[in-house]
């Protein structure tokens, strides 16, 4: 008989433990008052709602059926937590000792659990499935200064892997030219990448790196970046340059923003090279807030696949319910892009108007019906 009491004063003590812990959880959620979150959203053609005047509510109805995002509750109190997200119950306690360690456990209700200790330097991660021990893993890491070395960091885990990192800020000062290193090994082989760095003229700022990838020693197949930085303009204007070659494959960029006061916006001409392909980007940007009296923006440009533009505008027509517009269009010439074939052009327009409870949005574009959306979401 002992041993069927003994079973039964363990049910009672789990049973015990769980409505503890449910009477925390629910002494918390009471106190704070959480917020959770239901939406809903129906999208299809307008002519679907001809079915509204016969009473046919079953599709819009059937996709405004609320999706309700429950809230996290969560008990603490000197280091032991109690939550439940996403429907799990999760339990966590954090511990210092020795005024720079702290010890962390979290265990949820299908037996998950992870431990780590950790100080300044140091730390050590487990995790396991219960009292599996071969679904026990762990990683470990330390960090720190070596004089005449830089900094060091070392990682390492259970699957043996591991990964040696040296870095070092200043390696060498040569002409007025910095240089930095880093060097990092792993199992798969050791990487490097230097770098060098210089102010030009005081205002330009010029730098250059290779890096080798890992386990490749050639020479030409590493990484080389040059780059360019130079303010114009009285630093109302900017030029960048980049070079870039990656295994012998050789790329450039270059790019010029100026911000034009006279118009109150800002113009941006970028151009890259990569191989044979040529791209090539101009476009102008401004707020019409000042000229329309309206939340109000506009964005044109050119590049290689042809003209395009946006044009967004936001009002309130009245006191919680607003108006949004958005229109969006490219003339080009299409895949083909042959010259002669005849223009492409794509144009699609979006009007939403929406409160705090929910909207009703119409969207239209080339080559599809007007399509309209209705939704709303709120926090209870």
């Amino acid at each position: 008989m002992a041993p069927r009491q003994a079973s039964r004063a363990r049910a009672k003590v789990a049973r015990f433990a769980v409505l503890a812990a449910g009477a925390l959880v629910l002494r918390r959620w009471a106190r704070e008052g959480p917020a959770y979150t239901v939406h809903g959203t129906w999208e299809g053609t307008p002519s679907t709602l001809k079915g509204l005047t016969t009473g046919d509510l079953n599709e819009l109805l059937k996709g405004l059926e609320p999706t309700v995002k429950l809230p996290s509750v969560s008990y603490n109190r000197e280091g032991l937590a109690l939550s439940v997200e996403d429907g799990r119950l999760n339990a966590d306690y954090t511990s210092k000792f020795d005024t720079d360690n702290t010890l962390t456990f979290h265990i949820n209700d299908e037996q998950a659990w992870r431990a780590s200790l950790s100080s300044d330097d140091t730390s050590l991660r487990v995790r396991g499935q219960g009292r599996d021990l071969d679904k026990l893993s762990w990683e470990a890491s330390q960090s720190g200064e070596v004089d005449g070395v830089g900094d060091v960091k070392v990682e390492f885990n259970s699957d043996k892997e591991y990964n040696l990192t040296v870095a070092r800020q200043q390696l060498a000062a040569i002409a007025g030219v910095s240089v930095d290193g880093e060097f990092r090994a792993t199992n798969a082989g050791v990487t490097g990448c230097l770098a060098a760095r210089r102010n030009l003229f005081g205002q330009a700022d010029a730098s250059y790196s290779v890096e080798n990838p890992v386990g490749v020693y050639t020479l030409a197949d590493c990484k080389h970046l040059g780059q360019l930085i130079v303010p114009v303009a009285g630093g109302d204007a900017e030029l960048k340059l980049k070079i870039e070659n990656d295994a012998g494959s050789q790329s450039y960029q270059g790019s010029y923003a100026l911000k034009v006061p006279q118009l109150g916006g800002l113009a941006e001409l970028e151009a890259s090279l990569k191989g044979e392909e040529l791209g090539y980007n101009v476009s102008y940007a401004r707020a019409l807030n000042d000229l329309l009296n309206e939340d109000a923006d506009v964005h044109v440009g050119v590049d290689e696949e042809g003209v395009y533009g946006r044009l967004r505008a936001r009002r309130e027509l009245t006191e919680g319910l607003n108006v949004d517009y958005e229109a969006t269009g490219r003339v080009g010439r299409g895949d083909g892009g042959e010259e002669g074939d005849a223009l492409e052009h794509d144009l699609a327009h979006a009007l939403k108007l929406s409160n705090k409870l929910g909207y009703a949005q119409l969207l239209h574009a080339k080559g599809q019906a007007p399509r309209l959306r209705v939704g709303y979401e709120f926090d209870a």
